[in-house]
């Protein structure tokens, strides 16, 4: 779609990372041809060598980056703001990750959601490789057989699992309305500053200021589109991941303080992780 810009932090670690690449853009052409696709290179390839390799797709591809892993939030805030400034007519800017495969339609419905809905973004449901439908089925694996490498049979199967719902929860991908996205700020890197962890919750907390926390706003998924996401969780095998989602916990905290905890823990209504740290952060303080 014209009006719709699509985001990637890109990251290969080996081949088999090249082959979800290979069935990622595959679908992504064939689900929105000749799609907006501004990536951030991450590694291990070159941006010579990453633009002959999107050569084979109908993608108009935009490379930032020089191969080095800035981390989540600055590859995706710095496509954000290439976005913004570049193509100021993109009313529609999605996150996508390596290992997805998308079904025709996705786009199309998501935006069509967001025309017909007050939301400043929605996500889709997902299946994950362990058969997991999300958010409404995480940890219980719905399907046994996943056909990954034909792409008309996983579109089949991608279709018999969508439903006209609208669930709470926040899955990738996700489309956000591209000028809510920028009043909010996106990811803000001044306290994000790991590579990883926790960049999410910051964004969440920005839409929900921003809705009103009177409306006790929180992201939702739209079942009608289902998209393959793998979440092999890439970045899990980098050195220090530890020490990368304390630095981006603490930012988390400076940005938003014990308020912002509290609030996650309304949109993350059965998780106590932020109801915990936000214990230990009275703690420290009493």
């Amino acid at each position: 779609m014209k009006n719709v810009a699509h985001t990637l932090p890109f990251l290969i670690r080996n081949d088999n990372d090249l082959i979800m690449a290979d069935l990622c853009f595959r679908s992504l052409a064939n689900s929105d041809p000749g799609a907006f696709l501004v990536l951030y290179n991450q590694g291990c390839l070159s941006n010579e060598n990453l633009r002959i390799f999107l050569n084979k797709y109908n993608l108009d591809a935009h490379i930032l980056g020089d191969g080095h892993n800035a981390g989540i939030a600055r590859g995706r805030m710095a496509c954000f703001k290439y976005i913004w400034d570049q193509s100021p007519n993109k009313d529609y800017i999605s996150e996508i990750h390596v290992d997805m495969i998308f079904p025709k339609g996705w786009v199309q419905a998501l935006v069509e959601f967001l025309v017909h809905n007050d939301e400043p973004m929605i996500c889709s449901g997902i299946l994950t490789s362990q058969g997991e439908l999300h958010p409404e089925q995480k940890g219980k694996r719905a399907i046994q057989d996943i056909p990954v490498s034909n792409l008309e049979q996983l579109e089949i199967l991608l279709n018999s699992l969508t439903s006209n719902k609208v669930l709470e929860g926040f899955v990738h991908p996700v489309i956000h309305r591209a000028q809510i996205l920028k009043k909010v700020g996106g990811y803000d890197t001044r306290f994000l500053k790991g590579k990883q962890g926790y960049e999410d919750d910051s964004l969440l907390l920005g839409y929900r200021y921003y809705m009103g926390t009177r409306y006790n706003w929180k992201p939702k998924c739209y079942t009608m589109v289902r998209v393959y996401h793998a979440t092999l969780a890439q970045r899990s095998t980098m050195s220090d991941i530890e020490k990368e989602f304390i630095n981006n916990l603490q930012g988390l905290i400076h940005q938003y303080g014990f308020k912002g905890l509290m609030e996650l823990n309304e949109i993350y209504k059965d998780n106590l992780h932020f109801t915990s740290i936000a214990r230990q952060l009275l703690k420290q303080i009493e």
